[in-house]
């Protein structure tokens, strides 16, 4: 498969849902461990939630949503920000953040993801930015071996725990 990579404007960000459902459900059965601390938001709060996120990072300057298509059909989208780069490890004024990439569940497998993230590390490259954090949801295996095999290594690992009462 051969996508075309778009850029994806403010106006249309509701054309994202779709995929962002598929997301939440894989993420709910990659994840299912984390029920323990409380249920998966139901698809249309999680959307709204996630969609006021979106447009509020898209207001920053640096910030893009990267769009795989075939013809008017959306195939996966990333959403890629820039944050200064204040840290231990000499990366540069800033990084790069994939807030999140998904691919069609139909178009998983076909190189669509390969292209976003090509996509978004050449975005970032013109920006001067030197390296990128990825976070995946713990559990998700498939991403973990996907963001290795395109260059990725471990960083960082974030715990959650409950709070008793």
């Amino acid at each position: 498969m051969n996508p075309v990579i778009d850029v994806l404007t403010s106006s249309e960000v509701d054309r994202l849902e779709r995929l962002w459902g598929q997301l939440l459900a894989h993420h709910s059965r990659e994840a299912a461990h984390l029920a323990a601390l409380g249920p998966v938001r139901p698809p249309e709060d999680s959307w709204l939630l996630r969609r006021a996120q979106y447009l509020a990072w898209l207001r920053e300057p640096l910030a893009a949503v990267l769009v795989a298509r075939d013809g008017d059909q959306l195939l996966g989208y990333a959403v890629v920000r820039v944050l200064d780069s204040p840290g231990s490890w000499q990366w540069g004024d800033r990084v790069g953040v994939l807030e999140t990439l998904v691919v069609d569940d139909e178009a998983r497998g076909s190189g669509v993801g390969q292209a976003l993230i090509g996509a978004v590390r050449a975005r970032l490259a013109e920006s001067g930015v030197q390296v990128m954090k990825i976070s995946v949801v713990a559990g998700n295996e498939g991403a973990l071996r996907f963001y290795r095999r395109e260059g990725a290594v471990d960083f960082m690992t974030t715990l959650v725990m409950p709070v008793p009462e």
